[in-house]
């Protein structure tokens, strides 16, 4: 039953809009013209002609209504409604004679297939502007290319459009056939004032696009966007794009632009369905997060024939469901596979999935490697031994496992294996010279003289002339103490790039090492030859100034010790006093004498070198240059230049620099432990630039690199200075600042549960030099203060046994810093297992402590709840 409608109540009638003055009604149709609202501009303007047609206004309202035409047409040709356009177009040109006629729409007749209204404005000649021309000559030769051939019979025996259009089209076909020197003549009979010279360019990018690709799509740029051939432009710009940027592209891409982009790039049709598919896989909002592997297996199957069957199934392997664990279930269809194809699969997920207690990746390299050894189908295949040399290589390669400068020899350890599998890939591969010089490097740091010299004589029969390989063998015999060996190293390296300075500071330095070497022992005859050997090297060559002015110092500081000490030290005075009155020249004079290991205090006295400081700004920058200067050539360096220097440094004018020159000034005085130098100049930068995390972290990091612990307050400052670093996408500060916190944070000097001291009876602290009972109770009572806040100790142990470990550590209003650190821990290891270690150091430290806190009875036991995942070491066997 319909219901009845109800009855609207009497509204009052709204009252009638008073009518605008043809004036006013002018002055808003102009008003959306300019705002861009052309359908209101055409609507208001056409009315006002029609009601006020007399007005002497008519003629500026014709030609306001003819721009609102010609901008709705805009409008709608970017939309791609080219016939709408064209009939707003026709709507303009009918306003009359005082309406010029529009370039666009004779374009647009054109794309549509009626080019007699530009061939009319063609016809004007003369009276259209250089621009204007230049334009229409264009377009009417792309229709030309396109094939239009009607079009010429309408031009002129002489028009420069007819006449070039058989070279170009000639260019055109050249090519397509890829005759280059035909197409090259063709483009040679078109000039630069041609109306196809646009075109000439987009071959030339287009030739050379296959050599130099950035030249190309930089010819391709010059190309407007308002050009005929701009549509070409941008397939030959897509064309050039890498594969996977070419993929991305051709879901924007329109049908015709991607197929001519795919014919450019030499695809075959299906290459280019190929790629379809695989935009349409990338264009799926859930492949960011989960790429669909069955549907990429669907299209990689339909495919096989042209990607080629072996690479399809080498792929598919890689698409298979990851298997963390080793104990995982493996994926539907794990035993149609091959034994070998299972041993790259789960050497895969270990690389993926790697951790300590998990799979184990060398081991898994080294099966893949003795089945493909073993595989009888592998054994006529022309890349049989390189497959199994990269199987072997692969675990060093992948965790870069030999880039140590602390080598572990350790029978068990993996670099001794990653050592083994690579000396095994020799056998398989001994082309490979990166491995030699990989061997080489670890054994030499690894003090394993012996066998570096076994892989440098099969190398150096390889590769005799081979520069890095000559290099390896001077650093060999440079850790071997064999410096004239070195040395003659050095002279073949210079005999094959004589201008490397690089080689000359390694020849310097080994004289440099033998010259020290001699000084040791008392022989100062053969210490100043082996100087004057050296300073033969450095006469010429780049970069080699400063090493030259430290060996003259060492040639008068030798002299005065062994030679005639008056003249010596007259010499060594002389030199100094050509570095002005600043401390310069004596820390230049330092750092010379390190070079030797020469004693800083017995050159200083035999000079009567008084102590300095260093006030000047520009002093100290030169200093600071200087330190990184010897830092980048030499890694060794006495305390008695670090005690010289840091007396120097005392009270230097930090606060005249500008705070990039003392983050530099830090850095340096961080890797040459001047710590108390770097404190005062961190805390100078703080003054200017206040919580600047790169300044907290040299702060804190010099204050306690020797002894010490930050308390609570400092440590919640160092949180802090992390977040504002995280905050300002200073990754390198924040990673600093983290390792600095770890190194404070629990657990670390902290008494653990089980592993006191007092559980071994013969643990004695004064024959353990990393145990300091003064530091540990303080950190035990810094322990206790952060731990219980404002509870006692007996209710923060019975909250932490009573309520959820968060409220329990919310409670006791501890540090922020230190509760994420706790809870993030019980997100990786289970709530019960945070609490029974916070419990155990609490006890512990209240325990630790002279007439510190006992707790009392408490009957009350936090209820267990089981994990969801419990750990259970059980589970390996």
């Amino acid at each position: 039953m319909a219901k009845k409608r109800k009855k609207q109540a009497n509204r009052p009638v709204a009252k009638a809009r008073a009518p605008q003055t043809p004036e006013a009604r002018e002055a808003e149709a102009l008003q959306a013209l300019e705002a861009g609202r052309y359908r209101d501009a055409i609507t208001g303007l056409k009315a006002l002609l029609k009601d006020d047609a007399a007005s002497e206004r008519s003629g500026a309202r014709r030609l306001a209504l003819a721009e609102a035409y010609a901008g709705r047409a805009r409008e709608l040709s970017t939309k791609g409604m080219l016939k709408e356009a064209l009939v707003i177009w026709e709507n303009r040109a009918a306003l009359g004679p005082e309406v010029p006629p529009a370039l666009e729409h004779s374009l647009l007749c054109l794309r549509l297939g009626d080019h007699e209204p530009l061939l009319r404005q063609w016809s004007r000649g003369e009276a259209l502007s250089r621009a204007e021309r230049e334009r229409i000559g264009e377009q009417l030769a792309a229709a030309v290319l396109g094939g239009d051939e009607s079009l010429l019979e309408r031009l002129d025996a002489d028009d420069l459009v007819r006449r070039h259009a058989e070279p170009a089209r000639a260019a055109l076909a050249a090519y397509c056939a890829n005759e280059a020197e035909a197409l090259e003549a063709a483009l040679a009979q078109l000039p630069f004032r041609s109306p196809y010279r646009t075109w000439v360019s987009l071959l030339k990018a287009l030739i050379r696009a296959e050599h130099d690709p950035q030249a190309a799509r930089e010819m391709l740029k010059r190309i407007d966007d308002n050009s005929a051939f701009a549509p070409l432009r941008r397939a030959a710009e897509m064309a050039l794009l890498e594969d996977a940027a070419f993929i991305s592209a051709l879901e924007h891409a329109g049908p015709r632009q991607a197929e001519l982009a795919s014919r450019l790039r030499g695809w075959a049709p299906q290459q280019l369905e190929l790629a379809r598919n695989l935009a349409a896989i990338e264009a799926n909002p859930s492949a960011a997060k989960a790429p669909n592997h069955q549907a990429l297996q669907r299209i990689l199957q339909r495919y096989r024939d042209l990607l080629g069957a072996d690479w399809v199934q080498q792929v598919s392997l890689r698409l298979l469901p990851p298997i963390k664990e080793p104990w995982d279930p493996r994926p539907k269809g794990w035993n149609v596979l091959s034994e070998l194809q299972q041993g790259l699969v789960e050497a895969w997920s270990a690389e993926a999935h790697h951790s300590p207690y998990g799979w184990d990746l060398p081991e898994l390299w080294e099966q893949v490697a003795e089945l493909l050894e073993s595989d009888h189908s592998m054994v006529d295949q022309p890349h049989r031994s390189l497959a199994v040399a990269l199987a072997l290589r692969r675990f060093d390669a992948h965790f870069k496992v030999l880039e140590t400068d602390d080598p572990d020899d350790d029978p068990d350890s993996p670099e001794l294996i990653a050592v083994e599998q690579l000396e095994r890939s020799l056998e398989w591969d001994p082309d490979h010279r990166e491995t030699y010089l990989r061997l080489m490097s670890w054994y030499r740091k690894a003090k394993r003289l012996k066998d570096a010299r076994r892989v440098l004589s099969v190398a150096q029969m390889r590769w005799p002339r081979d520069m890095a390989v000559l290099e390896a063998g001077m650093q060999i015999a440079l850790a071997n103490n064999a410096f004239k060996k070195a040395a003659g190293l050095a002279q073949q390296m210079l005999k094959i790039d004589p201008i490397n300075s690089g080689v000359r500071q390694q020849l310097v330095k080994a004289h440099l090492q033998h010259a020290a070497k001699q000084v040791r022992s008392h022989r100062g005859d053969l210490a100043i030859k082996e100087l004057s050997e050296a300073r033969n090297w450095v006469g010429r060559g780049s970069g080699l100034d400063s090493l030259r002015g430290r060996l003259t110092w060492l040639d008068g500081v030798l002299h005065m010790i062994y030679v005639d000490r008056d003249a010596g030290r007259a010499r060594v005075l002389e030199q100094l006093e050509g570095w002005g009155e600043g401390m310069v020249g004596r820390v230049d004079l330092m750092l010379a004498l390190e070079l030797l290991a020469l004693r800083q205090e017995y050159v200083a006295k035999l000079l009567d070198l008084k102590p300095g400081k260093v006030r000047d700004r520009a002093d100290l920058l030169a200093i600071l240059a200087q330190l990184r200067d010897f830092l980048d050539q030499s890694e060794r360096y006495s305390q008695g230049l670090v005690d010289r220097i840091a007396a120097l440094l005392k009270g230097a004018p930090w606060k005249q620099l500008e705070r990039p020159e003392l983050e530099q000034a830090c850095e340096t005085l961080r890797r040459l432990r001047f710590q108390a130098a770097r404190q005062a100049a961190a805390q100078a930068a703080l003054k200017r630039w206040p919580h600047t995390p790169v300044f907290e972290y040299h702060l804190y990091d010099s204050k306690f690199a020797e002894r010490g612990e930050p308390n609570a307050k400092e440590l919640e400052r160092m949180q802090q200075a992390l977040e504002r670093a995280l905050a300002a996408g200073d990754e390198r500060v924040a990673n600093q600042l983290r390792e600095l916190l770890q190194l404070f944070l629990p657990f670390r000097g902290l008494p653990m549960p089980g592993f006191g001291p007092d559980l071994d009876d013969d643990f004695d602290d004064d024959l353990d030099p990393l145990f300091d009972s003064d530091l540990n109770d303080a950190a035990s009572a810094e322990l206790v203060a952060a731990l219980t806040g404002a509870l006692g100790l007996d209710r923060l142990l019975d909250a932490l046994r009573s309520k959820p470990l968060k409220q329990a550590l919310e409670e006791t209003n501890m540090p922020k810093f230190l509760r994420d650190h706790f809870l993030t821990l019980a997100q990786e290891e289970g709530e019960d297992f945070v609490v029974e270690i916070l419990e155990d150091m609490v006890l512990s430290a209240g325990a630790s402590l002279d007439g510190g806190p006992q707790p009392g009875p408490n009957s009350g036991k936090r209820k267990s709840k089981p994990k969801k995942n419990p750990f259970n070491p059980f589970n390996f066997f």
